[in-house]
């Protein structure tokens, strides 16, 4: 019997990743992992939710026990390297690694999802869940703050489970993100001069903004500007900004 089976995160289908998400959000600590293990594979099995691919995953786990699946399912304890969002129809999606995004923006989505993380209540991580997606999106070519109520009468349409899905794909990203600029996201010294976005305390990105504008090298200029840098353009001129003032410490030492 021949198997089609993915074995990491960018192998599943969008309808496999929005059932995995969903069943991740539902896991509480010491719970009986072994029901929630089952289902995984269950999933995994199927490329969809029809009565045929159901039939055919029950056939599988007939004649295949669930344990001979255990190499094949090590990728789900993995961090997930998922760039790319789906579309919505009416709006613009983010291009891949969030590219296209102001620093406003992330700023905006990343406080959403420090929030969506800190709480159990259903209701507010989907208040949290839709409010992300339509600070990702955009109905317009450059982001908007003024219009996010109209931008959200557009992405409310999608069904919730979509909406976090497009969640974990943005965490997924700012993990990509903190991985490749440590010194930003890195716990600071006692007397760093960047921030501790690693913390479990929050700290806002727009404190980073805030101090970018005001810096005497106004390397992105003022505040407006700033906030609409492009996330990556705005992150490696805060490296450049950092250096330079480490190497005006060090002469002023000599």
């Amino acid at each position: 019997m021949k198997i089609k089976f993915p074995t990491s995160w960018e192998q599943l289908n969008p309808w496999q990743l929005t059932e995995m998400v969903s069943i991740i959000d539902r896991l509480r600590e010491n719970e009986d992992f072994t029901h929630t293990y089952i289902r995984m594979v269950q999933i995994l099995l199927m490329k969809n939710n029809s009565l045929w691919q159901y039939l055919k995953m029950r056939r599988i786990l007939r004649n295949i026990p669930i344990s001979a699946f255990q190499e094949a399912t090590a990728f789900l304890m993995e961090q997930p390297k998922l760039y790319r969002f789906p579309a919505i129809k009416g709006a613009i999606a983010p291009t891949d690694r969030i590219g296209n995004c102001t620093m406003e923006q992330f700023s905006f989505a990343d406080t959403l999802l420090y929030r969506y993380h800190s709480t159990d209540k259903e209701d507010e991580r989907n208040l949290y869940a839709r409010q992300i997606v339509a600070v990702l999106y955009r109905i317009t070519p450059q982001f908007d703050k003024a219009i996010l109520p109209k931008v959200a009468a557009v992405t409310d349409k999608i069904p919730m489970k979509q909406a976090r899905m497009i969640v974990f794909i943005f965490s997924s990203i700012r993990n990509y993100i903190t991985e490749i600029y440590p010194a930003v996201f890195s716990k600071p010294k006692k007397e760093a001069t960047a921030p501790d976005f690693s913390s479990k305390k929050h700290i806002p990105f727009n404190k980073i903004v805030t101090m970018m504008a005001a810096d005497e090298l106004r390397l992105l200029g003022n505040l407006k500007e700033c906030q609409n840098t492009l996330v990556y353009d705005f992150f490696n001129a805060f490296l450049e900004s950092k250096r330079i003032h480490e190497l005006k410490a060090k002469a002023m030492k000599q």
